[in-house]
């Protein structure tokens, strides 16, 4: 193999390290939420946004504002579901807000959040924080 062939497969093999350790860290944050204290937080708002699904595609999908409590503070965050298209997304916009939800939040910085439904409404939950390859949670 030629020292040009050597360097292609080793970056690959380094990008492909870095992908797996990023997608790992993920993991084992994703688990450490289940031991995080409750709160209940309500959708204040609904917008239809554009999403990047990939560098040739996007895509429309409602994404939700929402607040929550704690120690008698208020801390805000956003997600989006991913619904299948505009007028499906609207819809499911218009028919979450005020909706009350239950989010994880992390004790050392209450800021921090986490969603632990899987969906809403039928629809895939996409946050900040979990598991995902792309990551479809709108920018807060």
């Amino acid at each position: 193999m030629s020292r040009k062939g050597e360097a292609t497969v080793f970056v690959g093999a380094v990008a492909l390290l870095v992908v797996l350790t990023g997608y790992v860290l993920q993991v084992f944050l994703l688990r450490r939420t289940k031991f995080w204290p409750k709160s209940w937080a309500t959708i204040h708002s609904a917008d239809m946004e554009v999403m990047e699904l990939d560098s040739k595609t996007d895509i429309m999908l409602p994404c939700f504002t929402f607040s929550y409590v704690v120690a008698d503070k208020e801390y805000s965050g956003r997600f989006s579901l991913f619904t299948n298209g505009e007028e499906e997304g609207q819809s499911v916009a218009q028919q979450m807000v005020e909706r009350k939800f239950e989010i994880r939040y992390n004790p050392k910085r209450p800021s921090a959040w986490y969603i632990p439904e899987k969906k809403m409404n039928g629809y895939e939950v996409e946050q900040k924080m979990g598991p995902h390859m792309e990551n479809l949670a709108p920018e807060d």
